[in-house]
């Protein structure tokens, strides 16, 4: 309770939902909801979890120039991470879920964070790519317009948010990754007027976060990391259109085929969103976003909003279970691997890299 991350991701939560609940009935919304058909949520659970096999996938491969990892031995490690970020504010599931691999694995903490970073950035470039290939079938840029006015936001200054900091961060990753010396050289200036320990720890730790970047010194690689990322914004897709089935929507959506160009689009805005600082689970920036979306694209704000609440139930409750039952059968503590994954004091060695067969 003491945490300032807490507090933080609260106030973004709670700002969040208040913009998007001044508007909505909540009676007609709880109608909506007492009248779904749930039976659909059962295929769509099981939608995620294939999903969950490919970020497992996809994770693999990112690892593999540090270290090859059985991916049956990786999924338990991805289920615990977003059991921890569904349960954790600010995304502090990231740190849980590489120090966790670091545990079980030998690998370095700091380079399976950075290898988490280059999937949080090659995601937000995919969903983006998506969201393009949606203009050839949805007005997107209507789309865009719509949701920021919903949102009382000046679109450019929405577009502007959410794309600069996928554009910044990955052409920081590539420079450090191509550029390992300078990366160092740079950071030895900035750090230069601290203490020689402090200063020791913060080039020790980079040195390995930059290890974690390897992958993206091997371009052949790149093309299947797109694949897996697409296939799992796919899969998640098609959860969300089973959700969107027990909600009846498709009168809404124009139909089947609407409804599924209507899903993805929806997937991009409310992930897109959800990289925004928040409390749990993302509660907040999801719902706003996911909302204003199918309103825009049609759907009466009660019965979107009653969709939105369903889905993300179905999106934090299942993972969050299986992750908890992950670290009980393995004897773990989640306070415990929070606690040593936000406040490891140790410098550790550079990984070494290796080449993909």
């Amino acid at each position: 309770m003491r945490s300032p991350r807490l507090w933080l991701g609260l106030a973004f939560s709670l700002l969040f939902l208040g913009l998007l609940l001044w508007r909505v009935d909540l009676k007609e919304t709880m109608q909506s909801l007492k009248e779904a058909n749930y039976l659909f949520v059962i295929p769509g659970v099981a939608v995620y979890f294939l999903g969950a096999l490919f970020r497992t996938l996809r994770w693999r491969l990112l690892l593999f120039h540090l270290q090859p990892i059985a991916a049956g031995r990786l999924f338990p490690v991805v289920v615990v991470g977003y059991m921890a970020n569904n349960l954790l504010p600010v995304r502090l599931g990231e740190l849980v879920r590489s120090y966790y691999l670091g545990q079980r694995e030998g690998v370095s903490k700091s380079a399976a964070l950075a290898t988490i970073l280059v999937e949080r950035v090659v995601d937000g470039v995919v969903l983006l790519f998506v969201l393009v290939a949606l203009s050839l079938v949805l007005p997107v840029t209507g789309l865009v317009e719509g949701v920021a006015r919903s949102m009382s936001i000046p679109w450019p200054l929405l577009v502007s948010a959410v794309v600069a900091p996928f554009v910044l961060v990955l052409g920081l990753m590539v420079m450090m990754a191509y550029d390992p010396p300078r990366a160092l050289a740079l950071t030895g200036l900035l750090v230069k007027p601290l203490p020689v320990r402090v200063k020791a720890r913060i080039l020790g730790l980079l040195e390995t976060f930059v290890a974690g970047l390897g992958v993206l010194r091997y371009p052949g690689r790149i093309p299947l990391l797109l694949l897996l990322s697409l296939a799992v914004w796919l899969a998640e897709g098609a959860m969300y259109y089973f959700v969107a089935l027990s909600f009846g929507l498709a009168s809404s959506l124009g139909g089947l085929t609407g409804m599924a160009a209507a899903m993805l689009a929806v997937v991009c805005t409310s992930n897109l969103g959800s990289a925004l600082p928040s409390s749990q689970g993302a509660i907040g920036p999801f719902e706003l976003f996911a909302v204003a979306t199918l309103v825009v694209l049609g759907v009466q704000r009660e019965a979107a909003l009653a969709y939105t609440v369903a889905l993300h139930v179905a999106l934090l409750v299942p993972v969050t279970l299986l992750g908890l039952l992950y670290l009980w059968m393995g004897k773990e503590s989640l306070v415990q691997l929070v606690r040593l994954g936000t406040g490891n004091a140790s410098v550790e060695q550079p990984s070494r890299a290796r080449d993909a067969p």
